[in-house]
């Protein structure tokens, strides 16, 4: 092989290299996001609040498997929750930032 080592080298504005800092939360952001089923609660939920098992009839997921999905978009920041009862009711924390994600992504058409 020719090339034995390639490096990748990110620039800023002004021409200096980046630095790594900070890359790994946003990797770890993008990983939150990409999972269907997580794109498809966030959605549901730009739409308004939900409530858990209204998430389940409306995906058509079984409540643990929404309720895991729902823990990591919790914990990522994405969603919080209003508790009444029994009932968990979920509501993006930072809409504004789904919304435009969702729209850039219901762009994407194959």
């Amino acid at each position: 092989a020719l090339y034995t080592h390639i490096r990748i080298f990110a620039y800023d504005d002004i021409g200096k290299p980046m630095q790594k800092t900070g890359f790994k939360q946003k990797t770890d952001f993008l990983k939150i996001l990409a999972h269907p089923t997580r794109l498809m609660i966030l959605e549901e939920l730009a739409r308004g609040i939900k409530c858990v098992n209204d998430i389940e009839e409306l995906l058509d997921v079984r409540q643990p498997n929404v309720s895991q999905h729902l823990a990591m978009l919790r914990h990522g920041g994405l969603v919080d929750f209003n508790q009444k009862g029994k009932k968990r009711c979920y509501f993006l924390t930072k809409p504004e930032l789904i919304k435009t994600i969702v729209n850039e992504v219901n762009k994407i058409r194959r």
